[in-house]
């Protein structure tokens, strides 16, 4: 089977990456830093190569032999734009032109709805929308987009636009759950799409084996559409403790964000440039095209993949 590297191997999103990968029986190559926690690598069979997309003398090993890269990696959680730019977009357009010159074949590149920006309650996002990212990370993402496209004709480059992503081993979803565990559920914003992990790395393997355009750009979700009560209301379902709602007026929120994140020593997820992606109206997402071309069919909704992400959370002492 052919040899595929994954970059961010060791987070939440990559390490479930590569097991999947290796279950459906590729050879994996994951890429990491050295300072990386790799605790959910262990005892897997995966060839570990130390990098960082920071510096690019130590990626030219990494694509070396590999027939596809699945890029994941990336920063979230910044306390500064230029963190922003030099990972999510510097070292992906570094990292994709050093894949296109090693003669990989494809690269499936992990970007956000945050890229896109956010749609209207008429009009959910899809993939003939012009991109207006409102966040510092979405702009970075749209750069890191535009930059891969334009190897298209040297490698089968595809995109994956993902919402919030959420299951096992996610951390920046787990200050919610906890607020929840205190009886509190915030209430801001709009609606939004989800998706549950395993099914997120599932159409991240279509995207790479399917016979589809280079260049194509896909929005994928579970297919349906939430808001913070609706989360709320799941809670309440699967612990049976009913929760206090506590609307969040968008100045305290901004304030609270920006005393929280200068508090952290390093980035966190509670920023303002997130807050202001969370307040908006509207970041749902269509996956018809997904769909038609990638065969890609939902297997989990909040009811099913809440309920495994909260048993794994207590399981493990998480909350």
């Amino acid at each position: 089977m052919a040899r595929v590297l994954v970059t961010g191997a060791n987070g939440f999103i990559g390490s479930h990456l590569c097991e999947y990968l290796l279950h459906q029986g590729y050879q994996v190559r994951a890429l990491v830093r050295r300072t990386s926690n790799r605790q959910w690598l262990e005892g897997l069979p995966v060839e570990l190569f130390f990098g960082d997309l920071t510096s690019p003398d130590t990626l030219k090993d990494a694509v070396a032999g590999v027939q596809a890269v699945l890029h994941t990696a990336a920063v979230v959680r910044a306390r500064r734009q230029e963190d922003f730019v030099q990972v999510n977009y510097v070292g992906t357009r570094v990292l994709a032109r050093l894949a296109a010159e090693a003669g990989v074949e494809r690269f499936v590149l992990f970007s956000s709805v945050a890229a896109a920006g956010p749609g209207s309650p008429d009009r959910p996002l899809d993939e003939s929308r012009t991109p207006m990212p409102v966040s510092n990370y979405g702009r970075a993402k749209l750069a890191a987009e535009n930059a891969v496209l334009e190897l298209r004709g040297q490698m089968k480059v595809v995109i994956l636009r993902f919402p919030a992503v959420y299951g096992p081993r996610d951390r920046d979803g787990l200050m919610l759950w906890r607020t929840f565990a205190r009886g509190w559920a915030p209430v801001l914003g709009g609606t939004f799409s989800l998706i549950y992990v395993a099914d997120a790395v599932r159409a991240a393997v279509l995207a790479m084996e399917r016979d589809v355009p280079s260049g194509a750009i896909y929005f994928v979700s579970d297919g349906n559409c939430y808001n913070y009560d609706i989360i709320a209301r799941e809670w309440e379902r699967i612990t049976g403790k009913r929760l206090r709602r506590l609307r969040v007026p968008l100045v305290l929120g901004m304030l609270a964000a920006r005393i929280y994140s200068w508090l952290k020593r390093e980035g966190t997820i509670f920023n303002p440039d997130k807050l202001r992606e969370l307040c908006q109206q509207c970041w749902v997402c269509e996956n018809r095209r997904a769909e038609a071309e990638l065969g890609f069919k939902p297997e989990y909704d909040l009811c099913r993949g809440g309920e495994i992400t909260l048993r794994w959370y207590k399981e493990r002492g998480w909350i």
